[in-house]
């Protein structure tokens, strides 16, 4: 099988490339270990050219619209003509692999990470629903949600190929000599944020949560831990607030290794309540507790989890009392959630391999 991914470079606040971060990488790259596969990424914020490889994996990234991405389309039309084109990151790479397809006449199968319809921007290009089109268009669709997955699948075959990790490399250090590199008191307790700072993502309540809660005596050497993107300019000025800035990808798991509990406090919005955040399965890979409101989908993307974490401890969204008595459970009552091994990258892209084997 030969097969052209194509994804954006720069999505989540993260360097697809520099970063081989999520499944835009991970997915081609374990993919070409087994197969011939090409990784393309496609740039909307530098003009940079690369041409790389990493192991089997042959990577190309080109700025939109450039002399170098109409040299790539060319070289794909004439030259490389794969036989299976995946794309993935929006709709207008989902609509570019579309194309390529038919005038290579490949297979087309359209990665849906996220709702991209609702991502800020998004336009339908004169199509009725862009989004649907391509779903409908597609071989099979990959779905990194299943409650996304069962309201837009269009009746087209598709597999849940949730969002993963590579175990071997999120490598957690011990609390105390991370604490003692980060400059923060072995004594006092952590509660953790990594990730994009936004209003939807619940910030503001967890910031609100965390000075209500330092006002009891038990709990008055709570602090926060924040580190990401700032990118709604939120008030992070505050005693109890460690803000790191945004953190390169391979500073995350030691970051986490500093905290005792982690949050995602997220509130409900199209994108937020679609999406599946890479960062759960992080989270739960650190073996700590994990303070979540209703809307991370943990019991939805994550069903093994039913019996293991109780209902009344996921928060609920946009409720600061609630976000306090989960945060006050996790603190004095803490259940830490199992890994599952399924979760790994070399897993989910065997799966997702075997998916499109299958529909040659």
């Amino acid at each position: 099988m030969d097969i052209l991914f194509i994804g954006k470079r720069f999505y989540t606040n993260r360097d697809a490339y520099s970063e081989k971060f999520g499944r835009i990488y991970q997915l081609p790259y374990h993919w070409s270990k087994k197969t011939k596969t090409k990784l393309w990424l496609i740039d909307y914020h530098t003009k940079e050219k690369i041409e790389d490889t990493d192991d089997q994996l042959k990577i190309s990234s080109t700025a939109i619209f450039s002399f170098s991405f109409i040299f790539k389309l060319i070289s794909i039309i004439i030259f490389e003509r794969p036989k299976t084109i995946v794309a993935s990151g929006d709709c207008y790479i989902g609509l570019l692999g579309l194309i390529l397809s038919k005038i290579c006449f490949s297979k087309f199968v359209f990665d849906v990470y996220d709702k991209y319809d609702a991502f800020k921007g998004y336009r339908n290009f004169g199509f009725k629903n862009l989004l649907l089109f391509l779903i409908k268009n597609s071989k099979i669709n990959f779905f990194a949600s299943k409650l996304l997955a069962k309201e837009i699948h269009c009746n087209i075959p598709y597999k849940i190929i949730p969002n993963g990790i590579n175990y071997h490399n999120f490598i957690i250090s011990t609390k105390n000599s991370t604490r003692e590199k980060l400059k923060l008191d072995q004594e006092i307790l952590i509660i953790g944020y990594i990730g994009s700072i936004e209003y939807e993502r619940g910030i503001t309540d967890l910031i609100h949560a965390v000075k209500t809660i330092k006002q009891e005596d038990q709990f008055k050497n709570l602090t926060l831990l924040i580190a990401g993107k700032n990118s709604h300019n939120i008030n992070l000025d505050y005693d109890f607030i460690k803000y790191l800035g945004n953190l390169n990808f391979n500073e995350v798991p030691s970051v986490l290794s500093a905290c005792d509990i982690l949050a995602i406090p997220y509130r409900r919005s199209e994108q937020i309540n679609y999406g599946t955040s890479c960062k759960i399965v992080e989270y739960i890979a650190t073996q700590k507790p994990i303070v979540a409101t209703e809307s991370a989908n943990i019991l939805e993307d994550f069903p093994v989890y039913q019996n293991q974490l109780p209902n009344d401890y996921l928060a609920k969204c946009n409720n600061i009392n609630s976000l306090i008595e989960t945060i006050k459970k996790q603190i004095t009552q803490p259940i830490i959630l199992e890994c599952i091994i399924e979760m790994s990258w070399d897993t989910i892209s065997d799966k997702a391999l075997n998916s499109l084997m299958e529909e040659r």
